[in-house]
């Protein structure tokens, strides 16, 4: 019970202040009020009377491994980078795992003053002047307006992550939002439980994943992006995966393959490896390496990274670690 407590105090402190992180990466103001009667209602701070309820009906979502060596265990959480505002706060074991790490490790800190600046860098000025020219900036432009997004928060961002950005907007008329995503939740929580942070990748890393360094590719990754939104194949493809998280369905999200769009083509299994299995490996080591230390970590990363043969517990297995599931439905959080 004192646990709870302390959770619940956590939760509560870091609520009543404001949405977490939400939107930082695409300077776009939480507080923003709908445009219009079509648009969907801002994403808010639940009311202190329902918080409490809240945090007492959370139900385990996502993925969660324990995962032990050399006497000690760590955990793994897939997370979601958008969710339901009654979704957002960990369940019980979820809740435990987090208790009983000394580190919690996510892709990116962003807490960190100097993260958010290298993701906020501008758009550099010949390549802006390109992308206005060729029309893809207006056209992001004008899909930020569909989406009731105010585009005068993208002036200064560079156009890869304002597309970034609008793909993970899409599902907000469902209520999928990246305000209650997942791991901005579990940074929330931890910096308020005075966890260490610490971040499994470089700022510039995740930047470069989506400004690519050939013209070309970022104009591709663009007019993609555009396309996915304006067909409706964005929205969907989000409902998908996030409602895969929400039941805790192992089976869809280890055949990703079947459904993810993402493995079709040379070009889209060469990005897929880009994205997932290269970054997947460069986590792994860090992880190893820390908790080799004599640290329990909970890793929080995007649930992507953790299917398929190529994910972290199948790699993590490889350098010696017991991988034990946590069934989201289990009644016996001593297992933990």
């Amino acid at each position: 019970m004192v646990g709870f407590k302390l959770y619940y105090f956590c939760v509560e402190s870091i609520l009543m202040k404001r949405l977490w992180l939400a939107a930082l990466l695409f300077a776009v103001p939480m507080q923003a009020m709908a445009q219009a009667s079509r648009c969907p209602a801002p994403a808010s701070v639940p009311p202190k009377s329902e918080l409490l309820h809240l945090l007492m009906t959370a139900q385990d979502r996502g993925f969660l491994w324990k995962i032990t060596k050399d006497g000690h265990s760590s955990w793994l959480y897939g997370t979601i980078h958008a969710s339901r505002q009654e979704w957002m706060l960990p369940g019980p074991l979820t809740r435990m795992a987090m208790m009983k790490s000394n580190i919690v490790a996510l892709e990116l800190n962003l807490q960190d003053p100097a993260t958010l600046a290298t993701l906020r860098k501008p758009e550099d000025p010949d390549r802006l002047q390109h992308l206005i020219q060729t029309g893809r900036k207006k056209k992001l432009d004008d899909l930020a307006e569909t989406l009731c997004l105010p585009v005068a928060n993208f002036s200064k961002t560079a156009v890869g992550l304002e597309a970034a950005g609008l793909s993970t907007a899409v599902g907000r008329v469902d209520g999928y939002y990246p305000d209650y995503a997942a791991d901005l939740v579990i940074q929330g929580i931890a910096g308020g439980m005075k966890k260490d942070l610490i971040a499994l990748e470089e700022a510039q890393t995740q930047r470069d994943l989506v400004i690519a360094a050939n013209q070309a590719d970022e104009d591709d990754f663009i007019d993609t992006t555009i396309k996915n939104i304006s067909s409706g194949e964005a929205r969907t493809d989000e409902k998908r995966i996030v409602e895969i998280w929400g039941q805790s369905d192992m089976a869809q999200l280890q055949h990703y393959d079947a459904w993810c769009k993402c493995l079709r083509t040379p070009k889209e299994r060469a990005e897929t490896k880009r994205l997932l299995d290269d970054r997947n490996i460069e986590m792994a080591r860090k992880i190893l390496s820390l908790h080799e230390s004599g640290k329990s970590l909970f890793v929080a990363v995007g649930s992507l990274h953790m299917a398929g043969p190529k994910g972290l517990p199948a790699l993590l297995k490889q350098d010696g670690f017991d991988i034990q599931q946590v069934v989201p439905a289990a009644t016996n959080p001593s297992a933990l």
